[in-house]
């Protein structure tokens, strides 16, 4: 005798509610090509390549004559940025001759808002194909945008500390390999005679903070740590990279004119540090190290070069910023060389 059939219950119960759509009757313009797109767009780890690859995977599935990504200013969020094109299968990164106000209207462009699923608006993209958009592939374009914004949340999660809210330490490698071709850049640009941008990279530890939490708990730890995280991002500007490195230690990479105006920047941080009133702590300080970012650096180098100077601040009374490269002229400190991956001084 055969056993009644039960109602699906717990897990099996989930899946009963899905419902199967036949093969054949999948849109047709579904390829393995979109397929790879969006794998592809779901392995980025870069911001710079996902929003590449949003371009690439919206290309396969539209065929369009051109398309853009445009994002709100993070300071004026009336104002839309462009961020990179794709036309006839080349990237741009810098921005068209017309201004995003006049592609709205412009003939034969569409514009698709992108919203995460969290109902975010992450930015727009824009179209250009003379055959209007069909209902099935503007709900398409919602389920790549949804993909996209996935990926983000993801990319955001995996970047950031989660207590402090700034970079975290998994992020600083990419981050410094770019500083690093930006000043390669900026030295070929000197040649030509072009405006100098220097990149500098400073430590920053905070003092004694082993005692804030033996004496008053990790609690209040935590709190300095949040408070110190605050008066950073409210210290330097946005453009410069703030990171949490782990524990009570900072890195930040700043772009700056020269070292005295990058040394004043550290300065203004551990004088606003030594003068806010931490809750139940009390009085709190930092000392700091700082180095340039030099075209034919290694990152061990310039990071052994911030070490350096940090643990020179560290013992010479700290709360203080110290640069390495004036430590180095007046014959305070000896020359650091890389070994491999281990920085000897």
């Amino acid at each position: 005798m055969g056993c009644p059939d039960a109602a699906p219950s717990g897990r099996e119960a989930r899946f009963s509610t899905l419902r199967i759509v036949p093969y054949a009757n999948m849109p047709e313009f579904i390829s393995a090509s979109v397929v790879n797109r969006i794998a592809d767009l779901t392995s980025q780890r870069d911001p710079a390549h996902l929003e590449a690859a949003l371009l690439a995977a919206a290309h396969d599935l539209f065929a369009p004559e051109w398309l853009a990504l445009y994002r709100r200013n993070a300071g004026d969020a009336e104002r839309i940025d462009f961020v990179i094109a794709l036309r006839d299968g080349e990237l741009e990164r810098s921005a068209p001759a017309v201004s995003y106000a006049d592609l709205v209207d412009a003939p034969g462009v569409t514009i698709l808002p992108i919203i995460s699923r969290a109902q975010q608006l992450l930015g727009y993209l824009a179209l250009r194909r003379a055959r209007v958009l069909a209902e099935a592939e503007i709900r398409l374009a919602a389920g790549l945008f949804r993909i996209y914004g996935n990926t983000v949340g993801l990319l955001r999660e995996a970047q950031f500390d989660r207590l402090t809210g700034l970079l975290n330490r998994h992020t600083f490698d990419t981050r410094l390999d770019r500083a690093l071709e930006l000043a390669r850049r900026t030295s070929r640009r000197r040649a030509d005679g072009g405006k100098l941008m220097r990149f500098f990279l400073g430590e920053i530890d905070i003092d004694h903070f082993k005692g804030v939490n033996d004496r008053y708990g990790h609690l209040y730890g935590d709190e300095v740590l949040l408070i110190v995280a605050r008066l950073l991002k409210n210290n330097f500007r946005k453009s410069d990279l703030v990171f949490r490195f782990g524990g009570e230690e900072f890195v930040v990479i700043v772009v700056a004119e020269s070292c005295d105006g990058a040394q004043l920047s550290f300065e203004r941080l551990r004088g606003r540090i030594e003068e806010h009133a931490f809750p139940q702590v009390g009085r709190i300080t930092v000392s700091a190290g700082l180095t340039e970012i030099r075209e034919a650096d290694a990152p061990v180098q310039i990071l052994g070069r911030a070490d350096q100077a940090l643990y020179y601040a560290k013992n010479h009374g700290r709360n203080r910023v110290c640069y390495y490269e004036a430590l180095l002229d007046a014959g305070m400190l000896e020359a650091a060389q890389a070994a491999g991956d281990i920085t000897i001084f």
